[in-house]
């Protein structure tokens, strides 16, 4: 047996901290395995998935554990015969999570709200604030920049007291992550400028680097987690403007030293992120759906996160959305992409297995318990 087959059972029992995630879906919604294992939007590019390794693998991985045959068609009449709840409460709670953290700022069809999405999870669940759609509703209505200001700023403290676990940019989605300098009068001239184009998605660079600043600052007295998309995502999406080297100014910012800021995604920027989060003390990084969308690449993506950062750096999330499958698909690959990472390690004479252990635990849950603290459910 490889020291990674003997690792991966241990894995099994560290009850891990999901903490980027989205939420289920009505399952009327329609969503398929193929729409979710690519972010391509395109009915010829998701039809196409299906000739993808990883859409082969989830098959496989879903059809062993679901006790059926090995096609989509055998998973779909099993999930029609369970009933969506009881089908989705045995995926999740073979997830093996303690708690999930969730961003329900990425709007799509069906989305269940957080407390019917925490109804079906078998953990705790913290909602994370995304700031962009939360700046979208304090604008509603198009009232004068002062007041929608400080509606912004009072939606984010309450939520913070109310209990969210973090902040989140999708600045890289919207305008790129080279942000210019927070400054009031140029938010107040983009803002003009965003209520004469009268539509509701914010994405003028000014105004997304000041509503950064701003959801910053509201919460500095209880300061929590900022989660930063970066690396690939949807199609709407400029990939050379999501590389995390882009946010020096921002990691270089002595407002923000104590803030922890958590890389999302980073791929194909893993080595920058990589980079990132060895030379700043409040740096993280994640691999949520890298591991997923390219999980027979899964322990080499492991080992470049960790070419320079250190093992209390990175964390682990699913990015899982819409379909119990991804949820349950995320979770098992994370851990058959860490238990090969530091197996690989072990045969390399590098560490030994119980700093394999170790690192895993830390992985999997300790770093994001350190950083968001514990649930108060």
């Amino acid at each position: 047996m490889s020291p990674a087959e003997e690792l991966r059972p241990a894995l099994d029992e560290i009850r891990a901290v999901d903490h980027h995630a989205h939420p289920l879906a009505d399952p009327g919604a329609g969503h398929l395995l193929a729409d979710v294992l690519s972010e391509a939007t395109d009915p010829a590019m998701t039809a196409a998935m299906r000739d993808h390794p990883s859409h082969h693998r989830a098959v496989r991985d879903l059809a062993r554990f679901l006790g059926v045959e090995a096609n989509e068609g055998a998973i779909a009449e099993l999930r029609a015969r369970e009933g969506f709840e009881p089908f989705t409460r045995r995926l999740l709670e073979a997830c093996g999570l303690a708690e999930m953290l969730v961003d329900d700022g990425f709007r799509f069809s069906g989305a269940l709200s957080i407390a019917d999405h925490a109804a079906l999870v078998p953990c705790a669940v913290r909602r994370v604030l995304r700031i962009e759609t939360t700046a979208e509703a304090a604008a509603e209505g198009w009232r004068v920049f002062a007041t929608v200001r400080g509606r912004f700023r009072a939606m984010v403290e309450e939520a913070v007291a109310g209990g969210a676990a973090g902040l989140k940019t999708i600045a890289a989605y919207r305008c790129g992550l080279e942000l210019p300098p927070a400054d009031p009068d140029d938010a107040a001239d983009a803002y003009a400028r965003w209520v004469r184009t009268d539509t509701p998605r914010l994405t003028d660079a000014p105004l997304v680097s000041f509503f950064l600043s701003e959801a910053l600052d509201a919460v500095r007295d209880r300061p929590v987690p900022l989660q930063v998309h970066t690396g690939f995502g949807d199609t709407d999406l400029a990939l050379h403007r999501a590389d995390p080297s882009l946010l020096r100014p921002l990691l270089e910012d002595e407002r923000y030293a104590d803030v922890p800021i958590v890389l999302l995604h980073c791929y194909p920027f893993v080595g920058q992120a990589s980079y990132l989060a060895s030379v700043y003390p409040n740096v993280y990084l994640d691999l949520s759906m890298a591991l997923t969308f390219a999980a027979h690449r899964g322990p080499e993506i492991v080992l470049e996160a960790l070419d320079l950062a250190p093992a209390s750096k990175l964390l682990f999330a699913t990015d899982a959305s819409r379909l119990p499958e991804l949820f349950f698909l995320g979770a098992m690959w994370w851990r058959d992409a860490l238990a090969g990472a530091l197996g690989r390690l072990i045969e390399d004479s590098t560490i030994d297995r119980a700093t394999a252990l170790r690192w895993a635990e830390l992985i999997l849950a300790g770093n994001a318990q350190r950083l968001y603290g514990p649930s108060a459910l």
